[in-house]
């Protein structure tokens, strides 16, 4: 992935992500994850895959 198109920041995909476990790390919805990265194989992640993650990371 490029970085610079990325409103937000990169994950790097790590065994056992999911978008909705990324999404509930990052305080984002699966919708956004999405939206954010239409050129990724969403359902299909391998480890060391990049995908944006859209805003501000919440780690709350």
């Amino acid at each position: 992935m490029d970085g610079k198109n990325c409103i937000g920041f990169i994950h790097t995909i790590e065994k056992g992500d999911t978008l909705y476990k990324i999404g509930k790390k990052y305080g984002v919805r699966v919708s956004e994850l999405l939206f954010a990265n239409p050129y990724v194989d969403v359902y299909n992640l391998q480890v060391g895959d990049e995908i944006c993650i859209p805003g501000y990371p919440d780690f709350s």
